[in-house]
Formats: structure tokens, sequence, C-alpha cells
């Protein structure tokens, strides 16, 4: 069996489900058969961006998963079956955790990385002009970004 880490699934955020903190929001993604699944999670287990009530939506979101094998289909479709019960726990309603998508759903590491050298910096300098509880979580961002990066690095996904 073939294991990467350090991937993602792209999802979307289709609405934004409860208030408690951090915010929860519900998501969904097509697999490889176009069959809809949906999970209700924390927003930053799927997002770097902060999100309320009144934004619009869909917005763009992933979930961290582990690919556990690739292939191309009759259709020479490039398939990749992934669990998204490692690293996060995160399951469809139905309690599903496995699924088949096309690998172009797939973010790898490297383009992770890249988005969380962009995305640190801007939190520090963000933290430096917002009230104190919202600093904080911004600087809590940036620090989470920073160890992503360098665990990436390290081969390994938090």
């Amino acid at each position: 069996m073939i294991r990467f880490a350090g991937m993602e699934l792209e999802v979307q955020i289709v609405r934004y489900v409860d208030d408690h903190f951090p915010g929860w929001v519900e998501c969904e993604f097509f697999d490889a058969e176009n069959n809809r699944h949906s999970f209700v999670e924390k927003a930053p287990v799927v997002s770097d961006q902060w999100f309320g009530p009144n934004d619009s939506y869909p917005q763009n979101g992933s979930i961290r998963c582990e690919i556990l094998e690739s292939w191309h289909d009759v259709g020479c479709r490039e398939l990749v079956r992934v669990t998204t019960e490692r690293p996060d726990c995160v399951e469809i309603k139905e309690g599903k955790s496995e699924f088949v998508v096309l690998s172009s759903q797939v973010v790898f590491a490297e383009a992770t990385i890249v988005e969380l050298e962009k995305k640190a910096p801007e939190y520090e300098e963000r933290s430096k002009t917002e009230p104190d509880r919202i600093a904080t979580a911004l600087r809590h961002r940036a620090k989470q970004c920073r160890e992503s990066i360098a665990a990436l690095r390290n081969g390994h996904w938090r």
C-alpha cells in the first residue's frame, strides 16, 4: 500500500453552521463517481480564513488527508483513494472517511508549503492592528503555519 502524507483534499465550504468557538462550517466535495459527500467541521480545520454567518458561500477549503492508493481507470482518469481519518479524524455525516477522488482534487505538500509561507507573515502583520482576542488568534495561526511548514519539510504532517 502506497502512503503519501501532507496532502489536502479540496472542498467547498457551503454554509456556516454554529458560532460555538472556533466556528463550525458545513463542507462538501464530490467523489470520482460524482457522489456528493458532506461533513461539518471546525472552520480552522478546513481553512485559514475566518468565517461567520454573514459571509457569502460557497468558499474554498480543504481537509488534510492521506493518499492510500493511486491508479488510472478505464477512462484514463487518474484516481486516488484517500482517507480523511488521518491526521484529523474527519468523517462525512454517514461516518465514512475513505473516498476515491480525482487526483486533481488533492493538493500536495509542496503547494501547501508555498501557501503557508505567504500566510504566516500576513497573520503576524494583521495581528498588529486587531483587538487583543483576534490578535492572539492571528499570532497563534501564524505559529501553526510555521510549525506546519517545518513538519512538511521534515516529511511529516502533524
